[in-house]
């Protein structure tokens, strides 16, 4: 289902290939920065070499922010949370993540809160409940106004 939502979408569409994949042609393909291994903390400020992923997709999606000069960036959707024997929303993943899993993703974020400031980039957390400790957070109505 959730593939099937993916390819009637009308939005553009981006895929940051960890992996080699097929996917459509109307799908951007970025590359992973250098290594798959080096991508776990990459976050370039260009995509000449790839970007960043920090083993997950919106790490991956604030360096792309970052590197098309978005700022502020708003964080939608960040949880980083373990609940109900789950860290997605979706049943996209083959193989389910573990508790562990999502302790990693926060420590690859602890560097981007240096690399966003020397970037001169702002970055905002929406989500009142987010565990992701490292950016300050703001209610949408605070931004809306």
């Amino acid at each position: 289902e959730v593939a099937e939502k993916f390819a009637a979408s009308k939005a553009y569409k981006v895929w940051l290939c960890t992996y080699n994949c097929t996917l459509p042609e109307e799908v951007f393909i970025l590359r992973v920065w250098r290594t798959y291994s080096q991508g776990f903390r990459a976050f370039p400020a260009t995509m000449r070499e790839g970007i960043g992923h920090g083993n997950n997709s919106g790490y991956g999606a604030l360096n792309l922010a970052a590197c098309l000069g978005a700022s502020p960036i708003y964080l939608l959707g960040f949880d980083m949370k373990y609940a109900d024997e789950k860290t997605h929303w979706h049943e996209g993943h083959p193989v389910p993540h573990r508790p562990n899993t999502v302790q990693r993703f926060k420590q690859y974020f602890q560097m981007v809160v240096i690399k966003t400031k020397l970037m001169g980039i702002e970055v905002i957390n929406l989500n009142p409940d987010s565990a992701l400790p490292y950016f300050p957070k703001k209610s949408f109505s605070e931004v809306l106004h």
